[in-house]
C-alpha cells in the first residue's frame, strides 16, 4: 500500500519510523506547507518519498492507497475530508475533528465510499489501562466517580504554541477516549474551565473539566501542560469509586505509555483495517472517535462561554 504522510511536525517522525518499518507500507510522499519540513523529513525516514506543499500537489505527483493525517487539530476534518473524497484510507491523529458534525460526515463518508477512517487512539488502547478499565468494570452494579489527573511536561510543543485551549483540544481528548473504557453511559453535559500560565511557555495551561453521563457516572478532570513539578505520566493517574468499587491506577513505568510500541501496535491495527476493508470488509464505524468529539466540542464550547455545554448525540453505527 502506499502512503502520503500529511504534516511533518514532530509527531510525523514516529509515524514516519512506524510506517517505513511495515512490508505493507511505501511511503510515496510527505506533506506539509512549509516544504524545508517535508523535505527534512523525506531525507530522514523516507529517501524516496516525494515532498510537497499540499495533499492535492502530491496526488497529481504520485498513486496512493491512504493518507496519514498528523496535521494540526484545526485541520483535521478538511485534509481527512479531502483525502477520502479523492477514494483514499484515512488514518488520522487524534481528535478526529473540533466539531461533532463534521466528525459524523467524514465517518458518512467513509462508509459512503468503502474507506477506513481509523482514529489513532493511544492512551484508550494502553495494555495497562485496559487491564484496569476491564478490572473495574468487571462487576459494575451503577453509575461511577471516575477522576483522571494528566499534566505533561513537552519539550517540543510545536503547534500547540498557536492553538486555542491546547489543553482541552490536544491532551483531554485522550481522556474522553479513556474513559470510554470506564463509563458506558451517553455523555450528557460539560462544565470546562482552561487558564493559560505564559509564564510556563506559550502552551502551557491548566484545564478543569467536569462530565456527566446519561446513567449518573461523572469524570472529572484535571489536566495541563506545565513544567516538572506537576508532571504525571502521559496515561495519567486515574481513581474510581462505585458501589462496592474504589480503584485507582497509574502505570509503573512512567514512560511506558509514550513509547513508540504503543504508537506502533496502533498503526498496525490501523493498517490491518485497511486491509480488511481493501479486501471487502464494511468500513467500521468510528464510535469511539464519534463520542470523544462530541465531549470535546462541548468542553471548547463551555470553557469559551464559562456555561456548561450540552453534548451532541452520536448516531449509532449504520447498517
Amino acid at each position: 500500500m502506499k502512503a502520503v504522510i500529511v504534516g511533518c511536525g514532530a509527531i510525523a517522525d514516529r509515524w514516519a519510523r512506524t510506517l517505513t518499518a511495515d512490508p505493507r507500507i511505501d511511503v510515496v510522499a510527505v506533506v506539509d506547507p512549509d516544504i524545508d519540513r517535508a523535505e527534512q523529513l523525506a531525507a530522514r525516514r523516507c529517501p524516496a518519498a516525494v515532498p510537497a506543499t499540499s495533499l492535492r500537489q502530491a496526488h497529481a505527483q504520485v498513486r496512493a492507497d491512504l493518507v496519514a493525517n498528523l496535521t494540526p487539530p484545526q485541520l483535521h476534518a478538511a485534509v481527512s475530508r479531502e483525502a477520502l473524497a479523492a477514494g483514499l484510507h484515512v488514518l488520522t491523529e487524534k481528535p478526529l475533528a473540533l466539531q461533532a458534525s463534521d466528525a459524523v460526515e467524514l465517518a458518512e463518508l467513509a462508509r459512503a465510499n468503502r474507506r477506513t477512517l481509523a482514529v489513532m487512539h493511544n492512551r484508550a488502547h494502553d495494555p495497562e489501562f485496559v487491564a484496569f478499565a476491564d478490572m473495574a468494570t468487571a462487576a459494575q452494579r451503577g453509575p461511577l466517580a471516575v477522576t483522571a489527573e494528566v499534566v505533561v511536561n513537552l519539550h517540543d510543543p510545536g503547534f500547540r504554541r498557536e492553538q486555542p485551549l491546547p489543553v482541552t483540544t490536544d491532551l483531554a481528548v485522550h481522556a474522553f477516549d479513556q474513559v470510554q473504557a470506564l463509563i458506558s453511559g451517553d455523555p450528557a453535559q460539560v462544565a470546562a474551565t482552561e487558564m493559560a500560565l505564559p509564564f510556563l511557555g506559550a502552551h502551557c495551561g491548566l484545564a478543569a473539566i467536569t462530565i456527566t453521563f446519561a446513567d449518573g457516572s461523572v469524570l472529572c478532570y484535571r489536566g495541563g501542560y506545565a513544567g516538572p513539578g506537576l508532571t504525571t505520566s502521559a496515561v495519567g493517574k486515574w481513581r474510581v469509586d462505585g458501589p462496592d468499587l474504589a480503584a485507582r491506577w497509574e502505570p509503573r513505568d512512567q514512560t511506558s505509555s509514550v513509547r513508540p510500541p504503543a504508537y506502533q501496535r496502533c498503526i498496525t491495527t490501523m493498517l490491518d483495517t485497511v486491509q480488511a476493508v481493501t479486501a471487502g470488509a464494511v468500513t467500521p464505524w468510528p464510535t469511539l472517535g464519534l463520542r470523544s468529539v462530541a465531549m470535546l466540542q462541548a468542553a471548547l464550547t463551555a470553557a469559551r462561554t464559562g456555561r456548561p455545554a450540552d453534548v451532541s448525540p452520536i448516531p449509532q453505527e449504520q447498517p
